[in-house]
Order: structure tokens, then C-alpha cells, then sequence
């Protein structure tokens, strides 16, 4: 698994925007097509975004998507793994490269970031997509839910946003998540000329 290997040291920049969900493939942390264009997508700088998920280290295999169900097993697997050391020392690697996180969880994300997370870090927000954590994190958040995600109810009862017609696997692919995390992104940053005409097109 990618996550045995060192971590590596990232950029330094006012504010860094991340994906960060469980691997799929835990061969590689390449972002599949719909994860690029929806972060690509975001009123954020293109040097604040990694184009890589969690553990954020560039590599050169082939994302290979496997069947729903072994993706399941192998995102379980880091829902029960999220507290070992390599986890906390990739976090670390990206937490000191910012002077602001915005972390974008999906499903078991969630609980990775709650057990990496240090009370120091630089978190800015996390906007939970079909959240499966054992508890809210403690920085500020917005659990996200759509109407169909059954999964994700079974372990919150409450969100902060509910999204009629969206199941687990169908966050990114609604524009409603994007107009939300743009709004904060435009409304709480002091965005660079290129950043703030992305934000005026994004409104």
C-alpha cells in the first residue's frame, strides 16, 4: 500500500484545498476524472490544490477502479487503520504546509482526518461528503448528506446540508456541493486577481 511509503514535503502556501477520501486503489493516490474536474473546479488558487488524494504522494501508476464491493473492503479497512502512525505522518507532511486547510472528506475520509488531525493544525473547514466517522470532527464543518445516502446515515442521524436525489457515490457529481464549498471559499479567503475572477464567474 502507497501509505508505507515516506511522505513528502509539499510547497508552502497561505492556503492549501484537498480531497481526501479512502483509496480505492491503495496502489496510488490519483484522483479519478470526476475528483480532478470537480477540485479544478474550486475558487481556490491552482497552487492551494493537490491534484493527488490522501497520503498526497505523486505517482506514476494507473488509478485501476476496482468493483464497488472490493472498494468497500479496502475503504473499511482504512476506516480501521486510520489511527497508525504512517497516516498521522502524511497528515503532518501536508498540515505544515499551510497557513489554512480546506479538506473536502468523502465517506470514510472523514474518520482519517479526525485521527490525524492535531489540535495545532492550520484547518480552515471541512465540508463532510456522505460522512462515515465515529463523531463530528472538532474544527468548524459542515456534514453534507444527500437523501439517498443510507450509508452515511448509519452514522449520522443529523447533518448540516441535506441533498434531495444524492446516494454515496454521487456528491461531486452535484453542483450544489461545488456552489457550497465556492461560497465559503470566495466568502473567507482574500483570493489572489486570479482567484477572485473565478470567484465572480462562480456567482
Amino acid at each position: 500500500m502507497i501509505l508505507s511509503e515516506p511522505p513528502v514535503r509539499h510547497p508552502f502556501t497561505p492556503l492549501k484545498v484537498v480531497l481526501l477520501t479512502g483509496l480505492s486503489d491503495p496502489a496510488t493516490c490519483a484522483l479519478s476524472a470526476v475528483q480532478t474536474r470537480f477540485l479544478a473546479s474550486l475558487a481556490a488558487p491552482e497552487t492551494a490544490k493537490i491534484y493527488w488524494n490522501f497520503p498526497y504522494l505523486p505517482s506514476s501508476n494507473a488509478r485501476r477502479d476496482p468493483p464497488l464491493w472490493l472498494a468497500s473492503i479496502r475503504n473499511t479497512r482504512q476506516f480501521f487503520q486510520a489511527s497508525r502512525p504512517a497516516y498521522r505522518e502524511h497528515w503532518r507532511a501536508l498540515a505544515a504546509s499551510a497557513e489554512s486547510l480546506v479538506v473536502i472528506t468523502g465517506s470514510c475520509g472523514l474518520e482519517i482526518f479526525n485521527q490525524c488531525r492535531e489540535a495545532r493544525d492550520p484547518v480552515g473547514h471541512v465540508f463532510a461528503l456522505g460522512p462515515v466517522a465515529r463523531e463530528r470532527p472538532a474544527v468548524p464543518h459542515t456534514l453534507i448528506q444527500g437523501t439517498r445516502d443510507l450509508f452515511s446515515r448509519m452514522f449520522f442521524r443529523e447533518c448540516h446540508v441535506e441533498l434531495s436525489g444524492v446516494g454515496h457515490m454521487n456528491y461531486l457529481d452535484d453542483c450544489r456541493v461545488q456552489r457550497l464549498i465556492n461560497d465559503y471559499l470566495c466568502s473567507s479567503t482574500s483570493p489572489s486577481p486570479a482567484a477572485d475572477s473565478t470567484c465572480r464567474s462562480a456567482g
